[in-house]
């Protein structure tokens, strides 16, 4: 079975460090970064399953930041998580496969994914 491909976007970096850190010995394959440019380059062709967002990465932002990763994408279905610092979240409309997750929760959903197809044993 083929490892899931995950992105981390997140100013961060201890979260980054633990986060990435978890999902790699869960057999994912990580690509943690605070640098958007980057993110675009390598998304181009990792073709990430799962993109985690800092809402606080582009505060306000989130819906425009979501639609140039994706278009980036040319074409390549990834979900994206933003990352709230709010537990009651917000619901985006317009956005293709975005869910905002409190942040303190983003373990338990980071672990979901994972059960559902990163473990290479």
């Amino acid at each position: 079975m083929a490892s899931k491909v995950v992105f981390l976007l997140d100013n961060d970096k201890d979260f980054l460090a633990l986060y990435s850190g978890l999902l790699q010995n869960k057999g994912c394959q990580v690509f943690a970064t605070d640098n958007l440019f980057l993110l675009l380059k390598y998304a181009r062709t990792a073709l990430p399953e799962w993109i985690f967002i800092d809402e606080d990465f582009v505060p306000e932002h989130e819906a425009e930041l979501v639609k140039i990763i994706d278009k980036n994408l040319l074409g390549h279905q990834a979900h994206f998580a933003v990352m709230s610092a709010r537990r009651d979240g917000r619901a985006e409309k317009g956005i293709p496969a975005v869910e905002f997750i409190y942040k303190p929760a983003v373990l338990e959903k980071m672990l979901e994914i994972t059960k559902n197809g990163c473990n290479l044993h």
